[in-house]
């Protein structure tokens, strides 16, 4: 990529409520149908907030919930959607994937809290959550449920790690690869840091036959807490970073990862990037591992990264970006923000598509698709 199309790019795109700005060479086009999956997602609107599934320009069904979503998880062996409850929530929702009814609202065992994030065994039968023991001073673990009895909470596993965050299934369908924070946390003392000198933020894979951690990747800083990450079909994950020191911290957020190595820093070669807040939230890679996004809310930056080169490849200002997932069917990233807007991103070209927009309605930081 020329240098000039970045500093285009990474200066001119501001996504507006009611219309987007855009450079000579960078702009968002108008939507030309409904040419993306159904989306779910949690989000808040005037009403409070909810819990869905949106299709083409509006809910296809929405529930409302008391407390902020997070991430959610479409089971496709038993057609339902998973909604887990942002840190510190105790809340987990089942919803019927056809009809949008509540099948299940799960509490968290007693003396638990999730960190928002969930997935499931290659057979279906098992949920996974990461999870805080607050009985055990904030001490990280994944809880496992039995999707086959009413997702009943049937025990936990010590991920080794205090503030485990996203995690997700390995290619080999027995391995939980996930994201350890480091952030040592207490509802009783709401968000606040605990342990900000002692984090030890890390990649940790979780041998779910004998449930026990059997490989660990320290970040290449203390700080550095690891919080999201995607999985490629080749089994690298992709992991971004949000750092808690002193800001900005000039430091590189994403990061490449295969067994048996060491974190290796994404290039970000002649695309420099200038954060001032630090923060990776939604990680995507497509299906063929070719390509992936990156969102950063706090600094209103998109990025496009090349797996096969390991490096950046274009760079969008989008305000409040949040959610972030691949859209297979129509080959296409799909991005939210804080301001109602679904865009595509499309590798290769500079402009972004206007999906949908619906006034009022202010996203959470990730999505996933029903298909």
């Amino acid at each position: 990529m020329q240098r000039r199309h970045f500093l285009i790019a990474s200066s001119a795109l501001l996504c507006a409520p009611a219309a987007i700005i855009a450079s000579r060479e960078l702009r968002v086009t108008k939507k030309q149908g409904s040419d993306f999956s159904p989306i779910i997602s949690a989000a808040s609107d005037r009403s409070g907030n909810r819990i869905g599934v949106w299709q083409a320009d509006s809910w296809q069904y929405s529930q409302p919930i008391q407390h902020r979503g997070h991430d959610s998880f479409f089971h496709r062996q038993r057609q339902e959607l998973l909604f887990f409850s942002r840190r510190p929530g105790r809340e987990l929702y089942v919803v019927d994937a056809q009809n949008g009814s509540v099948l299940h609202a799960i509490q968290s065992e007693d003396g638990y809290h999730y960190y928002g994030h969930g997935c499931v065994s290659a057979d279906g039968r098992y949920l996974y959550t990461t999870e805080n023991n607050i009985h055990d001073d904030g001490a990280g673990c994944i809880g496992v449920y039995d999707c086959e009895q009413n997702y009943r909470c049937i025990g936990h596993m010590d991920c080794e790690g205090i503030g485990p965050h996203d995690l997700a299934l390995m290619p080999d369908g027995d391995t939980l690869v996930i994201a350890i924070g480091g952030i040592k946390t207490l509802p009783s003392r709401g968000r606040t840091t605990l342990n900000p000198e002692n984090l030890a933020p890390a990649l940790h894979y979780l041998d779910l036959s004998s449930q026990r951690v059997i490989e660990k990747v320290p970040a290449p800083h203390f700080q550095l807490s690891l919080r999201h990450l995607d999985v490629s079909p080749d089994g690298s994950v992709l992991v971004g970073a949000q750092f808690q020191g002193k800001l900005p911290s000039d430091k590189p957020l994403v990061y490449l990862h295969r067994r048996g190595q060491a974190l290796y820093a994404m290039n970000t070669a002649e695309l420099a990037l200038h954060f001032q807040r630090d923060y990776i939230a939604s990680v995507s890679i497509d299906d063929h591992g070719e390509w992936a996004v990156t969102s950063c809310p706090r600094d209103n930056v998109v990025c496009l990264w090349n797996m096969q080169s390991q490096s950046l490849a274009q760079v969008w200002t989008v305000r409040d970006c949040a959610g972030a997932v691949y859209d297979a069917a129509y080959q296409q990233f799909i991005l939210s923000n804080g301001d109602g807007q679904l865009l595509a991103l499309v590798p290769g070209k500079r402009t972004l598509t206007q999906l949908a927009y619906s006034v009022g309605t202010h996203w959470d930081n990730h999505l996933t698709l029903r298909v």
